[in-house]
């Protein structure tokens, strides 16, 4: 059970923490049952609407529920996370907070797909211990570099320059579910950054709590991701 405050971890610092949400499963339907003045038949007949809905693309009734999530990432993952453009989104500001030193260190390094010109793919060939050392080098150094300006008087949003894409963010962002479960389709597949699709399945779990019917019916009826060239 998925409580307000309650957070699911991602990568190493990482998370996505629920907040609240309004409407439900329930609330969908009744907003889709409106277009012909339709009283519910009952929960079964609901649930059914409900599925036909998603099913067959119908899917304007799914803005009327929201929810707001509190999420921590890597800024290389928000640059992709932000293309998402139908979502609200306040993020903490380097202009005015110090940053912690929090970076993203991976687990395993992948090389460049042979298949896929920005895709990535594991290969035993690298050399995962000397990646990381040079890795935490780079991040050390920065950062020393940051903390060294803003000691030096240098404001914030300037310090900020030094500090690279592997540094932790952290913002609240609010969607409605029609727009989430588009994000979480795209996130999901398997042809998507691997860091950012653990952001899709942390969310798609809160998800499954609060709207166990949608969530089904995303699942049972899956709309396809198509490849771009």
């Amino acid at each position: 059970m998925i409580a307000k405050g309650d957070k699911i971890s991602v990568l190493d610092h990482g998370f996505v923490r629920y907040i609240d949400h309004m409407g439900s499963d329930q609330r969908i339907v009744e907003a889709a049952r409106v277009s012909y003045k339709s009283a519910s038949k009952g929960e079964e007949a609901d649930k059914k609407l409900l599925h036909y809905l998603w099913k067959n693309r119908h899917t304007s009734p799914f803005e009327m529920v929201t929810i707001t999530l509190n999420i921590k990432m890597p800024i290389f993952v928000m640059r992709q996370y932000i293309r998402h453009r139908m979502q609200s989104v306040n993020e903490m500001s380097a202009r005015y907070t110090e940053l912690p030193e929090e970076f993203y260190v991976p687990k395993m390094w992948r090389i460049q797909s042979k298949t896929n010109k920005q895709g990535s793919e594991l290969d035993d060939s690298i050399d995962q211990e000397f990646c990381t050392s040079q890795l935490e080098e780079g991040y050390r150094a920065a950062f020393k570099v940051y903390l060294t300006l803003l000691n030096s008087g240098v404001a914030k949003e300037m310090a900020r320059f030094i500090l690279p894409v592997g540094i932790y963010t952290e913002f609240y962002a609010a969607w409605d579910l029609k727009n989430l479960l588009h994000f979480i389709t795209l996130r999901e597949d398997p042809h998507a950054q691997w860091e950012h699709q653990q952001y899709g399945k942390a969310i798609k779990r809160i998800l499954v709590e609060f709207f166990p019917w949608t969530m089904e019916a995303y699942g049972k009826y899956k709309f396809e991701v198509k490849e771009t060239q």
